[in-house]
């Protein structure tokens, strides 16, 4: 029994990690297995069935497949049980995936999954007009799926480990300037009003601030502890005064903890995306989302000077480094005036001395100099030749 690396035939630069051995009947076994734990755990299985004397019924099931006849479908809700709804907060979104999963590659088995089945399921979620950053979404999850059957032994090798995500197109977000909030909210009703007030000032997610209890809102301080966090921690934000605001017109429900409750099930509110999309096609602004309220905070942070953490922490990122590539941008328009302002500036004088930014020279004035300099060597070449030619000797310091 052995477990060695070997480099790939058609991609020199990618390692494979092999699981070599023969069975007791003197044939060989030879397996190529994604990393070095998969090949590990597949050697040892073998060694455990030999030891045993159950190495025949091993050996059919590894050359046949047979524990990789469950089908797609079934695995779907079998991931969905198992791991999805107790490891994962976003498990709804979960169960959205593995429905178009199922409808399109839910009849086969998962043994028999293929790249070029995985390829034809890209191909016709674009036919039905998908976008690109949800088919990697989706191809995230099928790929998890994939490897998470590799550690029940479902799979003994993953087929669909070297399928490549798209190429998305990273589309500007609209600014949502106050304009355009008060026309969306002129056609919603109460409190939905105060608790879309309430997600454009903060730049909170939709979900949290459904799920704001009093107790963990602040009006004094103007601050708010929001602990249905995607990230999965409590995160202390700040409140501004229209924010404040929003909230004081809601008045305590007694019975009811939340801040933002239904009048019809004196309750907190599910979700309120219907209400909003309804009112935003009211309004005549069927192009802003209420996604956009959070990239709208971000981009105010970054252009007012302050440092990614700042915005990191308002809006609850687990990473700066998403904080830094899709929220706190700047605007085109704000970067064109920014650097309008410094090529302007640069012409102006900066104290008493005459000098420019960083107290760097202005270019006339080293022009200035430079001609000078220039014509004093001038003068010394001329004068050197002239003696020269009338026989006298000059001495050079060497």
């Amino acid at each position: 029994m052995s477990v060695r690396k070997c480099k790939d035939r058609h991609n020199k630069s990618q390692t494979r990690w092999v699981c070599d051995c023969r069975w007791p009947n003197g044939e060989r076994f030879r397996k190529v297995m994604a990393n070095r734990n998969l090949a590990k755990q597949l050697d040892h299985r073998i060694i455990g069935a030999v030891v045993n004397g159950t190495w025949k019924d091993l050996r059919r099931e590894l050359k046949h497949g047979i524990r990789s006849q469950q089908t797609v479908a079934a695995y779907c809700d079998h991931y969905l049980e198992v791991y999805a709804k107790v490891r994962t907060r976003s498990w709804k979104n979960t169960l959205t995936r593995l429905k178009h999963m199922k409808r399109i590659l839910g009849r086969f088995q998962m043994g028999d999954v293929k790249a070029l089945d995985v390829d034809r399921y890209i191909a016709r979620r674009q036919k039905e007009g998908v976008k690109d950053a949800t088919i990697n979404r989706e191809l995230t999850t099928l790929k998890h799926m994939f490897r998470q059957a590799l550690r029940d032994e479902v799979l003994t090798s993953n087929p669909i480990a070297q399928v490549e995500k798209l190429k998305e197109l990273r589309e500007e977000r609209p600014r949502v300037p106050r304009s355009y909030l008060d026309r969306i909210c002129k056609h919603l009703p109460w409190p939905v009003k105060q608790i879309v007030l309430f997600i454009y000032e903060t730049g909170c997610r939709p979900s949290e601030a459904l799920a704001l209890k009093r107790t963990y809102a602040d009006l004094k301080r103007q601050t708010a502890v929001f602990n249905m966090r995607k990230a999965g921690d409590n995160a202390l934000v700040a409140l501004s005064s229209l924010a404040v605001e929003a909230i004081e017109q809601v008045p305590e429900l007694p019975g009811c903890p939340y801040v933002f409750w239904n009048p019809k099930t004196q309750t907190r509110y599910e979700r309120i995306s219907e209400t909003f999309d309804r009112a935003r096609r009211k309004a005549g602004l069927p192009q802003v989302q209420m996604k956009d309220f959070r990239h709208e905070v971000g981009r105010v942070i970054a252009e007012s000077g302050q440092p990614l953490h700042v915005a990191k922490t308002q809006l609850g990122h687990s990473s700066i480094r998403i904080t830094e590539e899709f929220y706190a941008t700047y605007s085109p328009e704000f970067a064109v005036s920014r650097a309008r302002d410094v090529l302007e500036s640069r012409d102006e004088p900066c104290g008493k001395s005459g000098r420019h930014m960083g107290g760097k020279e202005s270019a006339s004035e080293v022009s200035t100099e430079g001609d000078k300099t220039g014509s004093s060597k001038l003068l010394n070449f001329q004068e050197f030749k002239e003696r020269e030619r009338g026989g006298g000797r000059i001495r050079t310091a060497e």
